[in-house]
């Protein structure tokens, strides 16, 4: 089944689609945080490792979009939306010492943005962080993941396919295990 799901995302990597494909997810992964783009970015890049960088540029600059969009829904509509959710599932104390941190936190952001178990951007303009601030620090944290697996995959794309070619089974399995520990993290802790 990863070897399917593998080689569709290959095909996918080669259609001339796949840099809106990659764009459209990149920006909701930076307004939402729900796919990994790197899961389309990884094997766009290694079927052509040249176009590597242009790829991870894309990923930053439709991320960045993304959490221009978010922070202005968490600037308008957290006391609307969020504040009484928050309340319900007995989150609002803990949001509110996430806030104070925050403050005292202010170079911090670019984690948030690359760690943060929810949408930070949403979350910046939440603390009303200042959309300058929500920008740049989605750019360093998230747009700067998008880079170094970019500037990796130029630099060891044809070994990269060769080595997964080699040992799909185990790749899949560390993937996988990777995958879920980031969803555990993210989702449930």
């Amino acid at each position: 089944m990863l070897r399917q799901l593998y080689d569709r995302l290959l095909v996918l990597a080669a259609r001339p689609d796949a840099e809106w494909w990659l764009a459209l997810i990149a920006f909701v992964d930076g307004a939402l945080f729900t796919i990994p783009p790197e899961l389309l970015q990884v094997p766009m890049s290694i079927a052509r490792p040249g176009r590597a960088l242009r790829y991870g540029v894309i990923g930053l600059v439709a991320a960045a979009a993304g959490a221009v969009v978010a922070y202005y829904l968490g600037y308008a509509l957290f006391a609307a939306v969020a504040d009484p959710l928050l309340t319900f599932l007995h989150k609002k104390a803990e949001f509110d010492a996430f806030r104070t941190d925050v403050a005292h936190n202010m170079l911090l952001w670019p984690l948030a943005f690359l760690l943060a178990p929810m949408p930070a951007a949403v979350a910046a303009g939440s603390v009303h962080l200042g959309v300058g601030g929500a920008l740049l620090a989605s750019i360093v944290g998230r747009g700067g993941r998008f880079i170094v697996v970019a500037l990796l995959l130029k630099r060891f794309g044809a070994a990269a396919e060769r080595f997964i070619e080699a040992h799909f089974h185990r790749v899949a399995l560390i993937a996988t295990a990777l995958i879920a520990a980031f969803l555990v993290y993210r989702y449930v802790l």
